[in-house]
């Protein structure tokens, strides 16, 4: 069960329910560590370091984190009541650790949300929901996007901690989500319908709307979103408006919006060139 978890500028290759994980650079492997027990998850920081859970048999689950030397720098063991976990984020300044455990209660499945400093190794908890979390990520150092089954929440990591805001899928399903500095991108799925939702920093909505079927949503990094069909990529503005579509030679797996516009696809990348771009080239 191969698994990736990636930081700025190295990644983590592990086997869930293996022992062994590999941390590697752009060009080279830098560590290569066997774990006590079978691993469940990992996550990397954008500094180097490295969350690991694993199995325990003192703990329902053990979480460890390594710095970017891979040297111990924090063990915390869970209990059932806090849950394992079962995803992780580290903030954008690598200095704090979001961690969503699952636990039952009462035969019901209850998320609760911790925030670790790692310069203290003491859990915050954030608060419980009574979902399993899809999706776990930083809107900045302060705040977290959590997607539940049914809705999105940002919670204040600092000082008053808790939820802050939040935002109903009114009974859609969550597809995809792409998040930003500034705000999210939702797409969901009512049945033979899908949606595309664009979430500020604070959840407000600035657009939802009607798309086509897509399987992905990305936020662009101005503004608007685009949408990964089965055979195209599709631009649209931050009102929703249709601005532009490129078709592809296979089923685009990722975009990556930089000085290009990267389309993945299969084994292979492919440059995705915007028509205005084309046509004043060309003149």
């Amino acid at each position: 069960r191969p698994a990736i978890a990636a930081g700025k500028t190295r990644f983590v290759l592990y086997n869930r329910s293996g022992n062994e994980l590999r941390v590697e650079s752009r060009t080279q492997n830098l560590y290569t560590k066997t774990m006590d027990s079978t691993i469940s998850l990992c996550a990397v920081a954008d500094a180097g370091q490295v969350a690991v859970v694993t199995d325990s048999t003192d703990s329902v689950a053990k979480l460890t984190v390594y710095n970017s030397s891979m040297q111990q720098q924090l063990v915390w063991n869970l209990t059932s009541e806090q849950g394992t976990p079962l995803r992780m984020a580290f903030a954008p300044d690598s200095r704090r650790l979001a961690v969503a455990a699952v636990s039952a209660v009462g035969g019901q499945l209850t998320t609760n949300l911790y925030v670790l400093p790692l310069s203290q190794g003491d859990p915050v908890c954030l608060g419980s929901e009574n979902s399993v979390p899809q999706w776990m990520g930083w809107m900045s150092n302060g705040f977290l996007l959590v997607l539940y089954e049914n809705r999105a929440v940002l919670y204040n990591t600092s000082g008053s901690a808790g939820e802050r805001a939040s935002y109903d899928f009114g009974g859609g399903t969550l597809v995809s989500v792409s998040n930003t500095g500034n705000g999210a991108a939702l797409l969901l799925s009512n049945g033979q319908t899908s949606t595309a939702v664009l979430l500020d920093g604070e959840l407000t909505v600035g657009y939802s709307g009607s798309v086509l079927s897509a399987s992905q949503i990305i936020r662009a990094k101005n503004d608007g979103f685009y949408l990964l069909t089965d055979s195209t990529v599709e631009r649209f503005n931050n009102v929703g408006e249709f601005q532009w579509s490129q078709p592809l030679s296979a089923r685009p797996r990722a975009l990556i919006e930089g000085r290009q516009i990267l389309a993945f696809t299969g084994n292979t990348v492919q440059v995705v060139t915007p028509p205005e771009q084309t046509a004043s080239s060309g003149q």
